[in-house]
């Protein structure tokens, strides 16, 4: 009886990893949000390729130039990897700090491009905005959306 148990609960948990795996990232934001959050109208969001659901991108439907938000999904292990790689990048110039969502989360910031990785649980995720703003203003916009992805996971 023990022993099933513990099979039901092993395969109930492959089972909730793999459902987060197959997680559409674009599901976990509407244009509504990423709109508000990011103070320019988006269009829906979509995926690279049709297949690959991990990462979505939402343009701005009127972007006069580069105006986009993507949302990229990861394991916690890659982000434990990134986070690795971050500390390397801000030996180099980059700036690494601390941004207090999820489980574990930091900006990563190199020149005028900030990006907001976000770990919880066993899922982790990036979000970067992608416009000529100030890195303060880009960072926001990171948190507001990463807190609201973060509720989801």
């Amino acid at each position: 009886m023990k022993m099933g148990l513990m099979v039901g609960v092993i395969c109930t948990a492959f089972a909730m990893s793999a459902a987060k795996a197959d997680t559409d990232a674009c599901t976990l934001l509407t244009p509504a949000q990423v709109s508000a959050a990011a103070g320019f109208t988006v269009q829906a969001g979509t995926h690279v390729t049709p297949t690959f659901l991990k990462t979505c991108t939402w343009t701005g439907s009127n972007s006069s130039g580069v105006q986009f938000v993507t949302l990229n999904l990861q394991t916690a292990a890659f982000f434990d990897g990134a986070k690795r790689q971050a500390a390397l990048v801000s030996a180099a110039g980059g700036s690494v700090k601390s941004a207090g969502v999820g489980d574990d989360s930091y900006y990563l910031v190199e020149g005028t491009q900030v990006m907001l990785w976000v770990k919880k649980g066993s899922g982790a995720f990036k979000v970067a905005v992608y416009k000529q703003i100030p890195v303060d203003q880009k960072e926001k916009i990171e948190l507001t959306l990463g807190k609201q992805v973060a509720q989801k996971l």
